[in-house]
């Protein structure tokens, strides 16, 4: 079998600031052959393939660099004919794609992945990928203390998304009241906020990375000093005890998808080699990223330890999952649709 592999072009404006024009996050896959942890294609001998596998992601490297190394003649080359990798840019572009069922496996904060299961969705969490990669960006000289942000404005993609949540939840948990005691501005999209940042126009923002890396690199080209001040995985669990993690983001995958565990198996076996290899970080791999999705080999570098990826598979990670929502729902009660997703909604690893 010969599978074909697809790529999907988007406009990716965190790269375009380093390049000065817009690039796509289209790229040549990785020659890197994936090591399975079994003959997890057993099943594929005696089952005939799908016809097509179409993934979607964001364009942000916790997604897209995994999915840039997944290998033409890897696992999911022997359970699919032809593998479509494509990407979604915003909330409303996400839950169509869902909601249509135009994706068979897709990449989505976790909690969106149970609101739309709430609501009669067919789809099924295959496995949390994205532990936390939320920041609190600010001038330089901030000090980590919750009362610097008394009086300031605060910019916030996606209001009412999961960031911006989590970081009124634990703000409110140190003592301030967002919209008395701090102003959050809400933009649509990341690149509105990184544009006011670049411009010296703002001064704090939630991002998440790569985009807060390269945020922070072109605003101190401009003379607009700007710095993490705080790591809202380290503040999360200051206020909710755990691990110094959140089950951010992970794939969420179809009925087709769901019914197929050799497909799923093949799934989860490029994901931890692809993970594998971007963790490792090794110069070959940086290099290609950055070429891949034209940035400097010393953003990606640095980019990488904060992505936070590990793959969990979605059974594994129920008990994280469900404390995560149910602080969610908290603070939105309409956040889950009304309620925690059934046992079901949690697939297991098809490989144990």
């Amino acid at each position: 079998m010969n599978p074909t592999r697809r790529r999907g072009t988007a406009i990716l404006f965190a790269i375009a600031l380093f390049t000065g024009t817009a690039c796509g996050s289209s790229g040549e896959p990785s020659s890197k052959k994936p090591t399975p942890k079994g003959d997890t294609t057993a099943a594929a001998k005696t089952v005939a393939p799908l016809g097509e596998l179409t993934i979607t992601h964001p364009e942000t490297l916790a997604f897209a660099a995994p999915f840039s190394l997944v290998a033409d003649d890897g696992p999911l080359s022997k359970v699919a004919d032809e593998v479509t990798d494509d990407t979604w840019s915003t909330p409303d572009e996400l839950r169509g794609l869902l909601t249509s069922g135009r994706s068979d496996v897709t990449a989505v904060p976790t909690y969106v992945g149970a609101n739309l299961a709430n609501k009669g969705v067919d789809v099924k969490m295959a496995a949390v990928t994205v532990w936390g990669l939320l920041y609190l960006i600010g001038p330089d000289g901030a000090v980590h203390d919750w009362d610097a942000l008394r009086g300031q404005t605060v910019m916030m993609p996606f209001p009412n998304d999961m960031p911006d949540l989590v970081f009124r939840t634990v703000a409110k948990a140190n003592g301030l009241e967002p919209g008395k005691d701090f102003t959050i501005e809400n933009f649509a999209t990341h690149q509105e906020a990184v544009m006011r940042l670049v411009t010296g126009k703002g001064q704090w923002a939630v991002l998440p990375e790569h985009v807060a890396t390269v945020a922070l690199a072109k605003a101190t080209e401009g003379g607009h000093g700007v710095q993490r001040v705080m790591n809202l995985q380290d503040e999360w669990a200051a206020v909710n005890g755990g691990s110094k993690r959140i089950p951010q983001a992970g794939l969420v995958v179809s009925a087709k998808v769901a019914a197929r565990p050799d497909v799923l198996a093949a799934l989860l076996d490029e994901l931890d080699a692809a993970v594998a290899t971007v963790n490792a970080a090794d110069e070959t791999t940086v290099a290609e990223l950055a070429d891949t999705f034209s940035l400097p080999e010393r953003v990606v570098a640095e980019v990488i330890p904060r992505l936070n990826l590990d793959v969990v598979p979605a059974a594994d990670a129920r008990g994280e999952l469900e404390t995560f929502f149910e602080k969610l729902a908290a603070a939105n009660p309409d956040i889950l649709g009304g309620t925690l997703p059934s046992a079901d909604f949690y697939l297991a690893d098809p490989r144990s």
